[in-house]
């Protein structure tokens, strides 16, 4: 069985960004980047300083790599919409677990760390869904990681922010979670 899904992206909060090029018509991240920028930024608006940072901002996230392998999508906070400049990454992963507590383990993979938080969500379109907050201490910065994951006909969706701004993880939270709410899944 085949687990699809689509994501009914808020797209006043958040920015697909590609994970590859070429892409959709676009050749380059630098391509996608100008006119990401021509869209939200109005030339007649807004100064070309602004215009240039945000352009250089965009092709930076495009070609940042995820920080596991086999990411499936990127989305990006829209830093004009007042709120913490962020990438969270969507990753798939075949596995029969659905309990909440083989879902916390799994929450682990790749990282480790401590769990902080542990916060089960109901109605989504997952069998089981938790919101997973681990503390990862790293020599010189304690980096949060926030993992919203999915189970369902053997598959789990995890979707993921890391940062070492524990202010910026907590405020992007019930963001996050809205994002993740928006999947809809099929089995195939």
């Amino acid at each position: 069985m085949t687990l699809e899904f689509t994501i009914d992206v808020d797209s006043h909060v958040w920015i697909f960004v590609p994970l590859d090029f070429p892409w959709n018509g676009y050749d380059s991240a630098m391509s996608w980047a100008a006119d990401l920028t021509a869209d939200l930024l109005p030339e007649r608006s807004v100064p070309a300083e602004v215009r240039s940072a945000f352009a250089a901002t965009a092709v930076e996230r495009a070609v940042m790599a995820p920080p596991l392998p086999e990411a499936l999508e990127r989305f990006w906070r829209r830093p004009d919409a007042g709120a913490p400049d962020r990438l969270v990454h969507l990753y798939a992963i075949e596995s029969e677990q659905t309990a909440a507590e083989e879902l916390v383990e799994l929450a682990r993979t790749g990282i480790g760390g401590f769990v902080q938080t542990v916060t089960v969500l109901e109605d989504t379109a997952f069998t089981v869904a938790l919101r997973v907050t681990l503390l990862l201490e790293l020599p010189d910065a304690v980096v949060a990681v926030t993992r919203v994951l999915g189970a369902r006909d053997g598959t789990v969706l995890l979707l993921e922010l890391i940062d070492d701004d524990l202010g910026s993880v907590a405020f992007l939270e019930p963001e996050i979670e809205a994002l993740f709410r928006s999947i809809r899944l099929r089995s195939t």
